[in-house]
């Protein structure tokens, strides 16, 4: 499934709702749909009660429901399928509709309040090797904050305080359930799905403790853009292995797979959760090859206001974010 989370722009509407992409490209609200589901085909009395216990508005909340709500979702997302392939859209109990068009929905930030954001450092040999650090013995982490958090297509504010506003192509790991010291070898049983983050950080800031460090160098309003949509794990084929690109304005700037991984995909989860991880919470893969700083003149690879960023990596889609002027 690609889940989402995403707000309707009818005049009107309100609030964040939970949702998958149904294959004409249309989104379906999980718990409408599935109230259609438990009305139509078990003749439930009270669908929209019933659908509201099993499938919670916030991401977070569904993940923490675990395979039951998974469970849930998927049986709406085959019931609106089986409708879409009779020829007719889904609807709701009472007539409403079930999904709507693209035009009529913005999608927000894919897990808009994570437990932990657990970001990876140096995590590409050829990332490490281009900016001449040293490799490193053990993983780096540092954290982001749900405040810089923003969705696909959702602009950038460019920092003010940054003439150097970098780029960095990502994949977010997401956690399905409660886990600590989880082996390696145990690691996809503790992983739900997958989605697409942008790194974007103020290396000024990022390298000068005076000014704020990594930790306001990479956590300004709007600089964390993740999404599209959280894409399930059975629907990512050898993670450790998917093709990350990076544009700007078109232009191919990372192109790299997860096989540059110093650190996979197990041992960065095995690494984090020597701390209690929670469904919901997101590891990053660490970037790879090719940002703006690497460059022998980097200057004209640095984000400015007007240019537009697109990250896309195999399975899991395009995250797509336009850079603009602080007001």
């Amino acid at each position: 499934m690609k889940l989402a989370t995403y707000r309707n722009t009818a005049p009107g509407a309100t609030g964040d709702r939970l949702g998958a992409v149904l294959s004409n490209g249309n989104m379906a609200d999980l718990r409408l749909t599935y109230a259609a589901y438990l009305a139509r085909e078990e003749g439930e009395g009270r669908p929209y009660a019933m659908a509201n216990a099993r499938i919670p508005r916030d991401m977070t909340e569904f993940l923490a429901g675990g395979a039951p709500a998974l469970d849930a979702a998927s049986v709406a997302v085959d019931f609106a399928e089986s409708d879409l392939r009779s020829g007719a859209d889904p609807v709701g109990p009472n007539g409403e509709l079930c999904a709507l068009k693209p035009k009529h929905f913005r999608l927000r930030a894919v897990i808009p309040r994570p437990g932990k954001f657990l970001h990876t450092g140096l995590n590409s040999k050829k990332h490490v090797e281009n900016t001449g650090n040293k490799a490193p013995e053990n993983v780096a982490g540092a954290p982001r904050f749900i405040s810089s958090l923003i969705g696909h297509e959702e602009p950038v504010v460019h920092p003010r305080q940054t003439q150097r506003f970098d780029y960095e192509v990502e994949v977010g790991i997401v956690i399905g359930k409660r886990c600590k010291d989880v082996k390696p070898e145990n690691a996809f049983d503790a992983v739900v799905g997958y989605t697409i983050y942008n790194d974007l950080t103020a290396r000024e800031v990022q390298r000068s403790p005076a000014l704020g460090g990594v930790f306001l160098g990479k956590n300004f309003d709007t600089t964390n853009p993740i999404g599209p949509y959280l894409v399930t794990a059975d629907e990512v084929p050898s993670p450790n292995e998917l093709l990350v690109e990076c544009r700007v304005n078109g232009d191919v700037r990372q192109h790299e797979r997860l096989t540059d991984m110093i650190f996979d995909i197990p041992t960065l989860v095995s690494f984090f959760s020597q701390m209690t991880l929670e469904p919901g919470d997101i590891i990053s893969s660490g970037t790879f090859g090719g940002v703006a700083h690497e460059q022998p003149d980097p200057e004209p690879y640095f984000l400015k206001p007007g240019h537009v960023v697109e990250c896309e990596v195999e399975h899991l889609g395009i995250l797509r974010n336009p850079i603009v002027a602080v007001e």
